[in-house]
């Protein structure tokens, strides 16, 4: 008898199964991805360009502020005008991997001097900064750009 119920459960998944199959079509399968690089340095060619940043400062600076004389309500504008213009041009030379701070000061020059200081915990081989600054006969402005190289 238990041969009897094996044979007709053999027949029933024949039956089941001839009726149930699709044609399979094949999977495609996705090539396998490159093993992610790690870059802990920037090569020769993409490191901070010190230079061109400095060149785009003062030219931001000289269109932004030239022929204008120094009026306290309009400092806070001028200096935020100037920070995202140059961040902006900097971001145009396309430096990859780096993030860029922009820093605008303006103070009114009334003949008293002016000490800035920054310190920055940073890589000396791949981070760098460029500064300048602007002098009128009312206007004292001071921008400096951080590159800071991401790991």
């Amino acid at each position: 008898m238990a041969d009897e119920e094996v044979e007709e459960e053999a027949e029933v998944i024949e039956a089941g199964g001839a009726e149930s199959e699709t044609p399979l079509t094949p999977v495609e399968t996705e090539k396998p991805l490159a093993p992610p690089k790690y870059e802990v340095r920037p090569s020769l060619g993409e490191k901070f360009q010190a230079q061109n940043v400095r060149d785009i400062i003062v030219s931001t600076m000289q269109e932004q502020l030239s022929g204008r004389q120094y009026r306290s309500d309009q400092a806070p504008r001028w200096a935020k005008l100037i920070a995202n213009a140059v961040r902006q041009r900097v971001q145009e030379l396309d430096m990859k991997r780096y993030k860029v701070i922009v820093q605008t000061t303006i103070l009114e020059l009334k003949g008293a001097g002016v000490k800035c200081g920054q310190r920055c915990i940073w890589d000396p081989e791949t981070d760098d900064y460029a500064d300048d600054l602007y002098r009128s006969d009312t206007i004292f402005c001071y921008t400096i750009v951080y590159g800071v190289y991401l790991y």
